[in-house]
C-alpha cells in the first residue's frame, strides 16, 4: 500500500491557516476618532475618514465619531473630507497595545478678508441649536433647520408640536394652525420673524396663523420662555421667533419636489366648485352701503359641485444664495416654497341647545353629520441682502412674503330627532390670508465698545373672504313601526346666505437699541437702552346677505337644485348695519433699560425695566344710539425682570429668572358685535374687559454633554391678573354666544424636561412637560324649584382653556451616513383640554388626549440627490370633545334611544372628527 502525505499535508495546512488567523486577529486593532470643526468644536455628521493603506472608507456617526475595525499595528495616513471645509491629512500610529484613539479638525472653507470675516449666519445644524440654547440671554428651546427637514412637518405650526411644553390647535382640516405654550393659549403668545413683531391676518386675533409658513424656509425656530427687557412684553406664555434663511459664505442651491394624498379620499368624495365666478368684492363694497342688492347680485357657480378622484398633493421649494463682489462683501439669499394640499374631514357634531336640562344634564338640538373637503394653497418666499461696508458697519434688507388660499366645502346632514326633519346644507368658502414684511436693518460697532443697531419695519397682514355661500334644503321623514324603513317627505328649499369679510393690518415701526460694553468693579459689564415706536391700523369690513325662498303654489317651494331656486333678498337688500365694520388704530411707544453684570466669573445677572404705553382707538359703523360703538383706550405697563446664570461647567447651566408681561385684547375683544364660528356667535365685551398681566418665575438646569445631546429640566410659575377667556351666554331660546370675560386671577404652574441623546447611528429626542392650572368662576346650575326649572351660580375650580395636564414627544432615529440615510418615527401625546368654557357647572368641552404618530425618512441616491417621504397621522388619531358628565344619566333621564359616538356610561362623546393619513414622497437637491 502506497505511502500519501495529501490528507496530512490539507490537515497541516488548515491548521497553520487557522492559526495565523487567530494571530491576525489577536493584533489587529481597533481605532476610534472624532471629527471636528475646528473653529467652533462641532463634530462634523457625515464626513469621510479614508484610510490610504486599505482604502476603506467611514463615515462619522451621530454622536461626532467614527470606527475603524480589524487594523494591524502600524502606521498609516488618514483623509478626512467633509463639505465647504478643507480636507485634512493626518497620519497616526495603531499599536498594539491600544487603546488607539485620534481627534481631527477641519478648517471651515471660508474667506477671511483683511477689513472683514464673512461668515454663514445660519444654524441649521443641532449642535449650533444647542450653542443658542447654552448661550441665550433668556430660558429658550431652539428647532434647527436640520431636525426640520428631517421631520414630517411641513408648516411652522406643525414644527411646533416637537417643542417642550407646546400642544397645537388644528383648523376643520386637522392642519396644525395655533400654538398653546404650557398651557396658556395662543391670544398669551407672540410671533416674530427674524426678531421683529408681525401683524396678524386673522380676521379676529392678534395671533398670527403659523400654518402660513412653509417650514423649509426657516433656518431654524426660537421658542422663548422667559423674557428680557430687551424684548417685547406682550407674551405670558412665550414668544415665537422665526428664524429665516440667511446670505452664505459661498454658493448654495437646495430644491427638492413631493407629491402624495390623503387617504380619507378612499372613503368619501372630495368635492369641488369653481371659484371663477366669485365677487371679490360685495354689493356694498361695489355701489355704497345704500345699495340695495337683487338676487342677480348673488350668483350660484360656488354652490355647484363636482367631485375630483384622489387628488394628487404638491410641494416644491427652491433656495439659492451666494455673495459676490470685492472682498465678498454683498451677500443674497432667495428662498421660496410652494404646498398644494388637499385634505378631508369626516365629522360627527351634537349641536347642544342653549340651557341643559335640570341638574345640568345636556341637552341637543341636533345630530349634524360633516364632510370637509379643503384645498390648501401656500407659497412663501424669503429674501435678504446685505452688505458689509467694513468690519464695523452692516446694513441688510429683509422680505417675508406668505400667502395662504384655502377652498373649502362643508358639507352638513343633521337630524332634528323631536320633529323628524332633516337638513341638508352646503356651504363654499374661500378664505386668503397673507403677510408681507419689509425690514431695512443696520448695525454699527462705534468707539470705545459702543454699538447700536436699528430696524425700520413696513408689515402688512391682509384676509379676505370673498363671498362665502351656503344654501339648506330640508325634507322630513316617517319611520315605519313596523319595518323601520324611513319615507321621505316634500324636499323644500331653505334660506341661502352670503357673506364677504376683508381685514388688513398695517404696522409701521422703529426699532433703536444701543449697547455700551465696560466694566464694573473689575468685573464685566454690559448696558443696554432701547424704545419701539409702532403706528398699527386694522380695517374691517363685514357685509352679510339672506336671501329667502319665494314660495310655491302650495306655500314652501320644492327643492331640484341650487340653479332653479327662486329668492328674494330680504331686508330691502341691504346689508344688516353691524358693529364689524370697524377700524382699530394703536400707537405703542416701549422704552427700556437693561444690564448685564458679571457677578462672579460663573454668575451672570441680567435685569431692567421695560415700559409700554397703550393707545387705542376704535370706530363702528353702528348707530349714535348703539352703545361702545366706538372708543378709546389709555394705559400704561411697567415690566421689570432679573435673571440669574450660574455655569456649573463650561457646559452646565442654572437658570432662575422673573419676568412680568401683558396681554392686550383682541381686537374683536372689544369691538360691540361678532361673528359666527362653527358653533356659536362670537361676540365682543367692550363694557369693561381689562388687559391681562401675569408675573412669572421660572428655573432650568442645562446640560449640554457634546455633539447634539441635550437634557433640560425646569420649572415655572405664573400668577395671571385678569385672564380673559371665552364663555357662552344665553342669547335665545336655542342658541348660545361667546364672548370673551376677565376672570379674576389664575395660577399656572409645571415642570419640563427635555433629553436628546445620540449612540453611534442611533439617537433619542424626548420632552415631557407636566402643566397644572386652576381658575374659579360661578357657574349656572340648572335644579327644579317650586317655581319650575331655574339656575343658581355656583363657583367651579377649573384648568384654564387650552391647557393639558400631560404633554411629551418621543422620536426614535436613524443615521447611517455610509449608507446615506435618515429615518425618524416621531409620536407626540396631547393630554386632555378645555376647548370650550361653557357657563353651565360641569359642561365644559373637553378635547380627548390624543396620540398622533408620524415616519419620515431621506435616502441619498446620488451625489447632491436624495429620495425622501413623510406619513402623518399614521394611527389615523381622531380629535374627539366630550362632556365630563354620565351618558347613562342622561339615557336615565332623558328616556331616549341610545345615541351615535357612546362607548363609555361615564362621560358624553359630542364630536368626533378624523382626518386619516397623509402621505408625501419627493427628491431633493442639494450643491
Amino acid at each position: 500500500m502506497p505511502l500519501t502525505f495529501t490528507p496530512f499535508l490539507k490537515r497541516t495546512a488548515g491548521i497553520v491557516s487557522f492559526l495565523l488567523l487567530l494571530m491576525s486577529t489577536a493584533f489587529a486593532q481597533t481605532l476610534k476618532g472624532r471629527v471636528n470643526d475646528a473653529a467652533t468644536g462641532d463634530p462634523l455628521v457625515g464626513a469621510t475618514v479614508k484610510v490610504a493603506e486599505t482604502s476603506s472608507k467611514h463615515f462619522v456617526q451621530l454622536d461626532g465619531t467614527f470606527t475603524v475595525k480589524n487594523i494591524k499595528p502600524g502606521t498609516y495616513h488618514l483623509e478626512v473630507k467633509y463639505l465647504s471645509y478643507k480636507t485634512a491629512k493626518q497620519e497616526i500610529t495603531i499599536t498594539s497595545a491600544g487603546p488607539n484613539a485620534v481627534s481631527v479638525v477641519l478648517d471651515p472653507d471660508v474667506s477671511e478678508l483683511s477689513t472683514v470675516t464673512i461668515n454663514a449666519a445660519g444654524y441649521s445644524s443641532d449642535r449650533k441649536a444647542r450653542d443658542l440654547e447654552k448661550n441665550s440671554e433668556a430660558l429658550v428651546n431652539v428647532v434647527s433647520a436640520k431636525t426640520i427637514q428631517l421631520s414630517s412637518d411641513l408648516t411652522v405650526a406643525n414644527v411646533m408640536q416637537r417643542v417642550s411644553g407646546v400642544t397645537i390647535e388644528k383648523n376643520s382640516a386637522g392642519e396644525g394652525r395655533y400654538p398653546i405654550i404650557r398651557g396658556m393659549e395662543k391670544r398669551y403668545i407672540n410671533t416674530l420673524v427674524n426678531g421683529i413683531k408681525i401683524p396678524s391676518p386673522d380676521n379676529k386675533n392678534r395671533y398670527v396663523p403659523l400654518d402660513l409658513f412653509p417650514s423649509e424656509i426657516l433656518d431654524h425656530l426660537e421658542v422663548s420662555k422667559s423674557l428680557t427687557p430687551s424684548m417685547e412684553g406682550d407674551a405670558i406664555g412665550g414668544t415665537i421667533n422665526l428664524v429665516m434663511k440667511d446670505a452664505p459664505s459661498h454658493l448654495i442651491i437646495d430644491g427638492n419636489f413631493a407629491a402624495g394624498y390623503n387617504n380619507i379620499f378612499d372613503s368619501q368624495p372630495y368635492k369641488q366648485f369653481s371659484t371663477s365666478g366669485t365677487s371679490k368684492y360685495s354689493p356694498a363694497e361695489l355701489n355704497g352701503n345704500n345699495y340695495m342688492a337683487q338676487v342677480g347680485d348673488f350668483p350660484r357657480g360656488a354652490l355647484n359641485y363636482t367631485t375630483k378622484n384622489t387628488p394628487v398633493n404638491m410641494t416644491a421649494g427652491l433656495t439659492i444664495g451666494n455673495r459676490f463682489g470685492k472682498d465678498k462683501k454683498f451677500g443674497f439669499i432667495v428662498s421660496g416654497s410652494y404646498q398644494n394640499n388637499y385634505r378631508g374631514t369626516s365629522s360627527t357634531f351634537f349641536l347642544p341647545n342653549a340651557q341643559p336640562s335640570v341638574n345640568n344634564i345636556p341637552s341637543f338640538q341636533e345630530l349634524q353629520q360633516r364632510q370637509y373637503s379643503t384645498q390648501s394653497q401656500r407659497l412663501g418666499i424669503n429674501t435678504k441682502l446685505d452688505y458689509q461696508i467694513n468690519s464695523k458697519n452692516k446694513i441688510s434688507l429683509y422680505n417675508l412674503y406668505v400667502n395662504l388660499k384655502d377652498v373649502q366645502e362643508r358639507n352638513i346632514v343633521d337630524t332634528i330627532v323631536l320633529n323628524s326633519i332633516v337638513n341638508y346644507q352646503d356651504r363654499s368658502t374661500v378664505q386668503k390670508q397673507s403677510i408681507n414684511n419689509s425690514t431695512l436693518q443696520g448695525t454699527h460697532d462705534l468707539n470705545n465698545g459702543l454699538k447700536l443697531d436699528w430696524s425700520l419695519v413696513y408689515s402688512i397682514a391682509n384676509n379676505r373672504l370673498p363671498d362665502q355661500a351656503y344654501f339648506s334644503h330640508q325634507y322630513g321623514f316617517q319611520i315605519d313601526s313596523q319595518t323601520g324603513q324611513m319615507t321621505k317627505q316634500s324636499d323644500d328649499i331653505q334660506k341661502m346666505n352670503r357673506l364677504w369679510m376683508a381685514n388688513s393690518d398695517k404696522d409701521y415701526s422703529a426699532y433703536v437699541n444701543m449697547t455700551q460694553q465696560g466694566m464694573l468693579l473689575n468685573r464685566k459689564m454690559e448696558l443696554k437702552l432701547g424704545a419701539v415706536f409702532r403706528d398699527k391700523k386694522r380695517d374691517n369690513i363685514y357685509n352679510e346677505y339672506s336671501l329667502s325662498p319665494v314660495p310655491g303654489a302650495k306655500g314652501a317651494q320644492p327643492y331640484t337644485n341650487i340653479n332653479d331656486a327662486i329668492y328674494t333678498v330680504d331686508n330691502s337688500g341691504l346689508s344688516p348695519v353691524n358693529g364689524n365694520n370697524y377700524t382699530f388704530k394703536e400707537d405703542l411707544t416701549e422704552a427700556y433699560v437693561q444690564f448685564k453684570w458679571e457677578l462672579l466669573h460663573k454668575l451672570e445677572m441680567l435685569g431692567g425695566l421695560r415700559v409700554e404705553q397703550t393707545h387705542q382707538h376704535y370706530d363702528t359703523q353702528l348707530t349714535e344710539s348703539q352703545p361702545y360703538r366706538f372708543g378709546t383706550i389709555d394705559y400704561v405697563d411697567l415690566l421689570p425682570s432679573l435673571q440669574f446664570k450660574y455655569a456649573l461647567a463650561e457646559n452646565q447651566n442654572l437658570r432662575l429668572a422673573y419676568y412680568k408681561a401683558l396681554t392686550r385684547p383682541s381686537f374683536i375683544d372689544l369691538i360691540p358685535d361678532g361673528v359666527q364660528g362653527e358653533v356659536f356667535k362670537e361676540q365682543g365685551n367692550p363694557s369693561g374687559l381689562n388687559h391681562t398681566t401675569a408675573n412669572n418665575v421660572d428655573f432650568r438646569y442645562e446640560f449640554f454633554p457634546g455633539s447634539s445631546d441635550e437634557i433640560l429640566i425646569g420649572t415655572f410659575y405664573k400668577d395671571i391678573k385678569d385672564p380673559i377667556e371665552y364663555t357662552a351666554i344665553k342669547s335665545g331660546v336655542t342658541s348660545q354666544t361667546l364672548i370673551p370675560q376677565n376672570f379674576g386671577t389664575a395660577t399656572n404652574f409645571g415642570v419640563e424636561a427635555v433629553i436628546t441623546k445620540y449612540f453611534g447611528p442611533f439617537g433619542i429626542s424626548a420632552n415631557y412637560t407636566f402643566t397644572r392650572s386652576r381658575i374659579t368662576t360661578d357657574k349656572l346650575v340648572s335644579y327644579l324649584s317650586d317655581k319650575g326649572q331655574t339656575t343658581r351660580l355656583d363657583p367651579e375650580t377649573r384648568p384654564l382653556q387650552g391647557q393639558s395636564d400631560h404633554v411629551g414627544n418621543l422620536s426614535l432615529l436613524y443615521k447611517n451616513p455610509k449608507l446615506g440615510l435618515d429615518i425618524q418615527i416621531a409620536g407626540v401625546y396631547t393630554g386632555e383640554r378645555i376647548a370650550l368654557v361653557s357657563p353651565y357647572y360641569g359642561l365644559d368641552y373637553w378635547q380627548a388626549p390624543t396620540t398622533q404618530l408620524d415616519f419620515s425618512f431621506e435616502k441619498s441616491l446620488v451625489k447632491r440627490l436624495a429620495l425622501y417621504g413623510k406619513i402623518n397621522n399614521i394611527t389615523n388619531t381622531p380629535m374627539q370633545l366630550e362632556l365630563h358628565k354620565s351618558y347613562a344619566e342622561y339615557l336615565a333621564f332623558q328616556g331616549s334611544k341610545p345615541l351615535n359616538l357612546q362607548t363609555d356610561p361615564n362621560k358624553f362623546i359630542v364630536q368626533k372628527d378624523y382626518f386619516k393619513t397623509s402621505f408625501l414622497l419627493g427628491l431633493r437637491y442639494k450643491l
